[in-house]
């Protein structure tokens, strides 16, 4: 069995009660992306294969938009990366059922526009299998493509 981290849940974890902010903006990117990368070493065996679910990019404080730096993914150092996507308004009922907060459906495209373009430039510059889903599909897509990379990686 893979098991399954949430990069916002690591994070969480490592400060404990300091992150209580229910909105999704990250005051510092750079430093959040430190704290994700000392969660993984503490908490994540590097040994066994793992799915971690995290962003691409990230809001800022001001409600910008900005990428995760490249430097966290060459860290993490991925053997396969997988986008997810949905439709934007599936996409704030999550948001809005999950944390009570409620976007412009404009910065929500956006968002995942940008999120889905940087991936694919993450996956070709670590040149890593790349899957883009649709939340909507057939989730038997990804477990083929998952079976495929760990029976090609860790027999």
């Amino acid at each position: 069995m893979i098991k399954h981290f949430s990069a916002s849940q690591l994070i969480k974890e490592l400060k404990k009660d300091h992150f209580v902010d229910t909105n999704k903006s990250v005051k510092n990117i750079d430093d959040n992306q430190e704290l994700l990368l000392s969660a993984i070493s503490q908490y994540v065996d590097r040994d066994l294969p793992v799915i971690l679910d995290g962003h691409f990019c990230l809001l800022n404080s001001e409600q910008e938009i900005k990428q995760v730096p490249k430097e966290t993914f060459v860290s993490i150092s991925p053997f396969a990366i997988i986008a997810l996507y949905d439709s934007i308004v599936n996409i704030s009922k999550k948001i809005s059922n999950r944390d009570g907060v409620r976007y412009d459906f404009d910065l929500l495209s956006s968002f995942q526009d940008k999120e889905i373009k940087f991936s694919e430039n993450i996956a070709r510059y670590l040149r890593v299998p790349y899957l883009s889903f649709d939340a909507s599909d057939d989730i038997s897509v990804v477990e083929d493509f998952i079976v495929k990379l760990l029976g090609k990686e860790f027999r």
